[in-house]
């Protein structure tokens, strides 16, 4: 879904361009595109995406879920697949007209992958689209429960999801990997999540794995890796000397993986990253100043760039609202600007030229699909008083 590799002076260019304050929202940051943004041939701006016409839905959330190239962005409006072509939404015509529907990954070439649930039914279908097309590609494995999907720019398309035992790797349409779980976490483990799929088609996903107890079932989620040479899959070590619950959100290029982990009461997440060649529990870039949670949601594919949520507990939201992070690859976690001030935000995704996108709530309280422009130059260190 998205990818990362190291930065280049990323806290050198941040430096010169936000306060110690930063802007809190995108009005704030829209007041500084005249200095040395513009300059760089970059102009900071949060843009707001159009939504389909009807009411909003609560699920699949009104959002960007991936980047593509020049100004192409997929995700949901109003529960529907969608595509934006800079500002502009299109929906993508899936068989079933009031099937609730996702775009979760596109490619370079333009390659879509989503899903969609035909109404009155509990299974998920995935597909292929390109844009113009009549109507989406199935793949060929029917409806499922639940279905996680990601695409590379070699066209490879991974899918999997909740209590699968198995995920495929497509070419063509066709079947060419189905990569099984590592047998050393039991026989009843499954997938819990599909992270994605990098450039030389390396998968991460987030594996439960099932242990008895007299009190009943205990489960610990496991970040796995299959490379894409077909060697053997690989647990991913985990801090705490293991015990913990980890989540895998994005591979890069190099192979850089980011996600959470999770140690002590619900809810405790930590930014999470590892690297090549993976004989450490990896580090975390630690949380907002601001916040006392927050994961890693997205990773560029070779800029170093990283971004995800900074949360607050359900149960504490009298403290604040959820806000958008992003990691430059080095130093601390910073915020980007909210929509409006006091609403929530996420971002999910991030791209090569510095887009960062996903949802954020505006001051009439709508999710609005977004994109921060030049997010790198927009992200600031919150001042936590």
């Amino acid at each position: 879904m998205r990818k990362m590799t190291a930065t280049i002076g990323a806290a050198a260019v941040l430096a010169g361009l936000v306060t110690a304050a930063g802007p809190s929202t995108a009005s704030e940051a829209a007041r500084g595109e005249a200095t040395g943004s513009e300059a760089a041939g970059c102009r900071p701006a949060l843009s707001v995406l159009r939504a389909l016409p009807g009411a909003e839905v609560a699920w699949p959330k009104e959002g960007v879920r991936a980047l593509g190239r020049g100004a192409v962005s997929v995700g949901s409006s109003r529960g529907k697949a969608v595509y934006w072509i800079g500002p502009t939404v299109h929906r993508v015509p899936v068989p079933d007209s009031r099937a609730e529907s996702e775009l979760l990954g596109v490619n370079a070439s333009g390659l879509m992958t989503g899903w969609y649930r035909p109404y009155g039914t509990t299974t998920q279908v995935g597909f292929t689209y390109r844009a113009g097309d009549a109507t989406v590609t199935e793949l060929p494995d029917g409806p499922r429960w639940s279905v996680e999907l990601d695409v590379n720019d070699s066209g490879r398309v991974v899918a999997g999801g909740y209590g699968h035992r198995t995920i495929q790797v497509y070419a063509d349409g066709v079947v060419e990997r189905t990569l099984t779980i590592p047998e050393e976490l039991g026989p009843e483990a499954y997938v819990y999540t599909v992270g994605g799929i990098n450039a030389r088609g390396d998968v991460v996903a987030t594996v439960q794995k099932v242990e008895p107890d007299t009190g009943g079932r205990v489960e610990f989620s496991y970040p796995v890796l299959w490379p894409g040479d077909g060697g053997p899959a690989r647990i991913l070590p985990q801090a705490a000397g293991g015990g913990d619950t980890s989540w895998v959100a994005g591979i890069a290029a190099d192979g850089t993986i980011v996600g959470s982990d999770w140690y002590g009461p619900g809810y405790a997440w930590t930014p999470w990253v590892w690297t090549t060649p993976y004989g450490t529990a990896g580090t975390s870039p630690g949380r907002l100043s601001t916040h006392p949670y927050a994961s890693l949601d997205g990773v560029s594919p070779t800029t170093g760039v990283a971004v995800g949520t900074a949360r607050f507990h359900p149960e504490e939201a009298a403290s604040g609202a959820d806000q958008a992070v992003l990691w430059p690859g080095s130093g601390p976690v910073l915020a980007l600007p909210r929509l409006a001030d006091g609403m929530a935000s996420e971002a999910v995704a991030v791209s090569d030229d510095d887009r960062a996108a996903g949802s954020a709530v505006n001051a009439s309280g709508q999710a609005r699909a977004v994109i921060w422009k030049c997010a790198t130059r927009q992200a600031y260190a919150p001042n936590p008083s």
